[in-house]
């Protein structure tokens, strides 16, 4: 590839970017990083201006952020369900709120989305909740802009210090963060069993001893011991 082609290729990266990045908020498995990445690494070779890849990506995740907090907080998945499509791409996003919880907390808004799918789970989990709307944004605000530093500075960092190929440096830079991704995973799985071993500890009564049956109580007493009607009998004869 020639530095013309390069160059007319990069000036659609950010556009391109800008809509992936809110569509894969709905459907996770978008190349949304990918391309994140990939406009870190032409930063790095002064292809598009830094600061633009940034914001491009801290916007496409704020605004696809607010969308689907909006289609659950305002019970419009309705909508969704008209459409094949739709009923895929809801049923996806039921599974992964199954799957992460559907308490969600303002921190979580921030860090899920550093987990594959965890964007996905804690925005729809938000709405679902109904978290208020301003909070909200200021989290997913702060978590997209955090979100967009690492990955564009993957892609910077990758480009920089291998002098690979802009394609190359992109997917290093993806494989890193998909094995950070998976590391706080699991880091919030274990702490997950761990709270809910810790529920079922606590939940558990002791349970009191068992009340002692009839032929314990008259073995233990036998004053209190039944008579049979034939004895009660035997003993009212003259």
């Amino acid at each position: 590839m020639d530095l013309s082609t390069l160059a007319e290729w990069s000036v659609m990266i950010h556009p391109v970017t800008l809509l992936v990045v809110i569509a894969d908020v709905f459907v996770p498995i978008m190349p949304s990083e990918f391309l994140v990445i990939a406009s870190g690494s032409l930063a790095s070779e002064g292809t598009v201006l830094l600061p633009v890849s940034l914001l491009t990506a801290a916007a496409g995740s704020l605004l696809g952020d607010i969308a689907l907090y909006m289609l659950f907080q305002r019970r419009l998945t309705h909508w969704l369900d008209r459409f094949r499509w739709g009923r895929t791409v809801h049923l996806g996003i039921r599974n992964a709120v199954e799957k992460a919880g559907k308490s969600p907390t303002y921190a979580g808004l921030v860090a899920l989305r550093f987990l594959p799918g965890g964007r996905t789970a804690g925005i729809a989990a938000a709405g679902i909740a109904e978290l208020a709307f301003r909070p909200f944004v200021g989290f997913a605000a702060l978590g997209g802009v955090l979100w967009a530093c690492w990955l564009v500075g993957l892609g910077y960092v990758s480009d920089v210090t291998t002098g690979f190929p802009m394609w190359a440096s992109a997917l290093l830079g993806m494989g890193v963060g998909t094995l950070v991704g998976l590391i706080i995973a699991a880091f919030f799985a274990l702490k997950q069993r761990r709270e809910v071993r810790k529920t079922h500890e606590h939940a558990d009564p002791v349970q009191p001893p068992a009340a002692p049956t009839t032929s314990r109580a008259a073995a233990e007493d036998p004053g209190n011991a039944p008579q049979s009607p034939s004895t009660e009998r035997d003993g009212e004869r003259p």
